[in-house]
């Protein structure tokens, strides 16, 4: 085995290997692999045969892989063997590709790193080499101490040798975990039972000291079981990290790049992981972004402006569709309602605003819940409802049984979920809802239901929900659309910093005399709020009493002498009389203005936020 051209191939500098890297066969694997007191021995001090058998297959060779005790600045005892003909694991019969020294703390790959990467990492940090800066004391020179001595040079941490000698020949600092989950340890009982708080290993409180930039440079997998145990361990080692005063951040790139930052360094190139490396999150960023990922695996992979006729299988149970806002999601559902309809299959309708489903509703040929009367000669196959009446106590008397077979359509499925677990509307019949929420979820997918969500934000977490409510193992089958606008299509946007919006309206008013059109988004209503959609329509009235002004709110929907009464079905029709529209969060994320050419701009006002 060429372990040489294996590390090469892995964009490790050759001195790097020469360094660390040893080819070993015989006993010798064994002699570094197996030094632990706790190993079980004979009366003669002599390993247990069980434990020689277990690592027989080291004999017929191949690489070692140890490198600095940054402790003590010797010769690290630990390391890592990578054998020719791997042994397979008990549990899952799967090669083990690495050995590691059996009944011995796990440590770090700190490898010994030759003179001309120190002093190309120490130019890179604004610090000049000179030969007075090498300890000929250490077995490596004093790299591990010098870094030490240095909290300003941030260090990278990943996993895997081959890894770290990677980013160190790329001019990074870095040391390598064995594991993703080996940076802290957590104290266990002997029934494995958590007993106390995890805590950073020695090596890491020791190298991140002093407040250094750490940068975690896990790979990055397409498997979702993989990434959430990747993201798990980058949560749980940042926080210690960040608790230890270090600065975290987190490198990432897209899989099809590499998996491995030494596979990313190989494909792409030392650039693209320089440009990672300045665009890496902060931990609290990241942490908030990963909330937010999708990463199931995509059925069906699109990139179209609007979705197209959507062709599902029959064997797919539970639908998730993730395209951008305004890409015809609600079409392409119409569409699968209507079939549905026609193969005389119920259809219940799920949304978190009455105004969103009743909408939904008029596009897919369905009465909403409070158009039902119970004198109908023919009681339709379906309806719509916001979540807040998904129980038995509401007058619908909604019972899941019912829907046992159904179609069911959820839209905006991550706010449907946020509204029935933190609303206010929902408060005094939480507990009903979300029981009958629950059933309904089972009830149809335990069935030959199907059921369909969507969301152009749509994640893991609304995904991984609604399958541990249906208590069933099911596979979601997931519809990706990538399409974003182009350039010519975005509008650009500018961010008032201000704590005030008195320069906001200045340049309101003044678009508006230039003969802008705007449209006007405000997170308040009432008169009593300062800067509410009554307070700016009476401020904007004063300044253009010519203008025509729409002002849309709870109160301005609910009344039948006021223009925007009921509009929310027929914006596209109304919206264009208007030459400044001023709209609460009564209009909200799912309904659609597809009016082109009229509004000249887009403002928002949110307070509090």
């Amino acid at each position: 085995m060429n372990h040489q051209q294996e590390w090469l191939n892995s964009c490790v500098d050759e001195q790097v290997i020469e360094l660390n890297v040893t080819t070993l066969e015989g006993m010798s694997p064994c002699e570094h692999l197996l030094y632990s007191d706790e190993l079980p021995r004979r009366n003669d001090g002599r390993l247990s045969n069980h434990i020689l058998q277990r690592y027989q297959h080291t004999e017929l060779g191949g690489w070692w892989c140890s490198g600095i005790d940054v402790m003590s600045g010797e010769d690290d005892l630990w390391g890592c063997f990578k054998p020719k003909q791997p042994r397979l694991s008990y549990d899952r019969g799967k090669p083990i590709k690495y050995e590691h020294p059996p009944q011995t703390p796990t440590g770090i790959f700190a490898l010994r790193v030759p003179l001309h990467l120190w002093a190309t990492i120490a130019q890179q940090h604004g610090i000049h080499f000179t030969p007075e800066m090498i300890d000929n004391t250490q077995v490596d020179g004093g790299f591990w101490q010098w870094v030490i001595a240095h909290p300003s040079i941030p260090l990278c941490i990943t996993e895997g040798a081959k890894k770290a000698g990677a980013l160190l020949s790329a001019g990074y600092v870095a040391i390598a975990l064995p594991g993703i989950n080996n940076g802290y340890r957590t104290p266990k009982d002997e029934q494995g039972k958590r007993i106390g708080k995890s805590y950073l290993i020695p090596q890491l409180k020791k190298l991140t000291s002093g407040q250094r930039e750490i940068y975690l440079t896990f790979d990055q997998d397409s498997k979702p079981n993989t990434i959430k145990a990747v993201n798990n361990a980058i949560r749980k080692l940042g926080y210690l990290l960040s608790q230890a005063g270090s600065q975290v951040k987190v490198i990432h790139w897209q899989p099809e790049q590499g998996k491995g930052v030494d596979d990313l360094l190989f494909n792409q190139g030392k650039k693209a992981f320089d440009y990672y490396y300045e665009k890496a999150l902060p931990l609290e960023i990241w942490k908030a972004r990963e909330v937010t990922q999708l990463t199931y695996a995509a059925e069906v992979e699109l990139n179209c402006r609007y979705l197209p006729s959507l062709d599902i299988p029959n064997t797919a149970k539970l639908i998730g569709v993730k395209s951008a806002i305004g890409t015809g999601k609600t079409e392409a559902l119409a569409k699968i309602v209507r079939e549905a309809i026609a193969h005389n299959q119920k259809v219940l309708v799920i949304g978190h605003r009455i105004k969103l489903v009743e909408q939904l509703c008029q596009r897919f040929g369905l009465p909403y819940v409070t158009d039902i009367k119970e004198n109908y000669l023919e009681q339709p196959l379906g309806y719509g409802l916001c979540i807040d009446s998904l129980h038995e106590n509401y007058q619908a008397k909604f019972n899941p049984e019912d829907w046992r077979d159904a179609l069911v359509i959820i839209d905006e499925i991550e706010q449907v979920i946020w509204h029935g677990l933190n609303s206010e509307t929902c408060t005094n019949n939480r507990v009903a809802i979300l029981r009958c929420f629950k059933k309904l979820i089972h009830t149809n997918l335990d069935s030959n239901g199907k059921i369909f969500v969507a969301d152009a934000d749509l994640s893991n977490v609304s995904l991984d929900y609604l399958i541990k409510l249906s208590g069933i193992d099911i596979k979601p089958f997931i519809i990706k659309n990538y399409w974003k606008p182009s350039q010519k299509e975005t509008w650009s946007g500018y961010h008032y910093p201000e704590t005030t919006p008195k320069r906001f309206l200045q340049n309101l008013v003044e678009h508006i005399r230039e003969g802008g059109k705007p449209f006007v988004c405000l997170s308040a209503q009432k008169i009593t709020s300062k800067w509410g959609t009554q307070t700016l329509e009476l401020y904007l009235k004063k300044q253009f009493p010519t203008a025509n002004i729409l002002r849309i709110d709870s109160q301005s929907l609910t009344d039948p002498n006021h223009p925007a009464y009921q509009c929310i079905t027929k914006l596209n029709d109304i919206l264009i009389n208007y030459d400044i529209v001023l709209s609460s969060p009564a209009i909200e994320t799912g309904l659609s203005i597809d009016i082109k050419g009229h509004f000249t701009s887009v403002w928002c006002l949110a307070q509090g936020v």
